[in-house]
């Protein structure tokens, strides 16, 4: 009989992490005897982790990388994961991350498979026994392409929310599926890719429905870029339109202050976005701000940011 041990820390420490990851792992070939084999996070701490590498002198990042390649597995879930940060991990580490859908009322429903490939972007595939829909306002017989609101009906789907009727009732749709609140598509090889929850991360602008998550995987390649978060603010003309807020990279931010300049402006990003985006995607509006609002869970509320910004239209 085989048993797991479970390590809590008292709260996320990007130094703790990379040590207890070369404690587990001291000498190439080694393993201490309560060493870490699985991880799993969401991507604010993927993030968080790369920049602690970057700061780190060449012979601990020679000594972090070599300990964390020794982990078995490890995993990102929550939220969609930029492509940039889960290519400059698998660089860093050699870890291709093992993306994941699930929620507390179901559990887990989708994953990228633990042996096959791991599409990034997405996050897999139902699990055997799950089954998913997509409720988009024009149904179509297939869910390849359509974009819409996932809903999941599962074996370990919950039953209703404790004393809420009415909220448990507008939960469901008539054949037992439950409304995710995740907008979603399917690509052709059957992997689901999460575009953003419905009310916050799906952005209507000029007649077009935009992801705020796809905007933001690209504007993160852009390498004065650490950070950044794309949400819609309202706008008579277009419904919405694009704005992205953006954390500078710090080496790039002291050149330019130096410079009396912002670390980015609209019109560069305008400019180093034409290639990599349609016209309509690209952001009208930018603000820097050295961090941005997260949660306990390293999510950012776009909700609430939007009735900040809102008022300064």
């Amino acid at each position: 009989m085989s048993f797991m041990k479970v390590d809590f820390l008292p709260k996320f420490s990007v130094s703790g992490v990379w040590q207890r990851w070369r404690e587990s792992y001291p000498v190439e070939g080694t393993k201490a005897e309560h060493a870490i084999t699985l991880f799993t996070g969401v991507p604010t701490i993927y993030t968080r982790l790369i920049q602690g590498y970057q700061a780190m002198d060449p012979q601990l990042q020679a000594a972090s990388a070599a300990a964390a390649r020794n982990l078995r597995l490890m995993m990102c879930g929550s939220s969609a994961l930029p492509q940039p940060v889960m290519q400059e991990w698998e660089a860093i580490t050699g870890h291709r991350l093992l993306e994941r859908y699930g929620m507390t009322e179901f559990v887990m429903a989708i994953s990228n498979p633990l042996k096959g490939e791991r599409k990034a972007g997405t996050v897999g595939k139902p699990f055997p026994g799950v089954q998913v829909k997509i409720l988009a306002d024009e149904e179509s017989g297939s869910n390849v392409n359509k974009v819409g609101e996932l809903c999941v009906k599962s074996p370990s789907l919950f039953k209703e929310y404790w004393k809420l009727p009415e909220v448990t009732r507008e939960s469901f749709i008539d054949d037992g599926f439950f409304k995710t609140g995740d907008a979603v598509t399917m690509d052709e090889d059957g992997y689901y890719i999460i575009l953003g929850r419905t009310n916050a991360d799906i952005m209507k602008v000029g007649g077009y429905k935009l992801s705020a998550l796809e905007i933001e995987s690209v504007l993160l390649e852009n390498p004065a870029v650490s950070e950044c978060c794309v949400l819609g603010l309202p706008d008579k003309t277009y419904g919405e339109v694009v704005c992205a807020i953006i954390v500078a990279e710090a080496e790039t931010k002291k050149k330019r202050e130096e410079e009396s300049k912002p670390a980015i402006t609209l019109e560069e990003l305008t400019s180093w976005a034409k290639d990599r985006l349609a016209p309509y995607k690209i952001p009208t509006r930018l603000f820097l701000w050295d961090s941005l609002p997260r949660n306990a869970m390293g999510k950012v509320n776009k909700k609430e940011l939007k009735k900040l910004l809102a008022p300064e239209q």
